[in-house]
């Protein structure tokens, strides 16, 4: 069997569990083992080249959230002395 067959028949039998499988029917440990298997055939490239990069966009966005949540916060007050 070739990799793209395997990586057919693997979303075919997820596309079953997720789709079509009855509550008895599906198994949790069949699909967890499919979704490795799949994942070793056909990894799914993060975007960060380490896990530096990764940590430093996490606290970017934070620094962000943050600065909007002031932004936010100074306008209701504005908005409040207004009345």
């Amino acid at each position: 069997m070739t990799k793209e067959e395997e990586i057919r028949m693997i979303n075919e039998k997820l596309d079953f569990y997720v789709m079509e499988a009855s509550d008895e029917e599906f198994d949790t440990e069949e699909v967890r083992k499919l979704v490795k298997r799949l994942d070793e055939l056909d990894p799914i490239p993060l975007p960060w080249k380490s896990d530096e990069e990764a940590l430093k966009d996490f606290w970017d966005y934070c620094e962000e959230r943050q600065r909007e949540e002031r932004i936010i916060a100074d306008m209701k007050i504005k908005d409040e002395n207004k009345d």
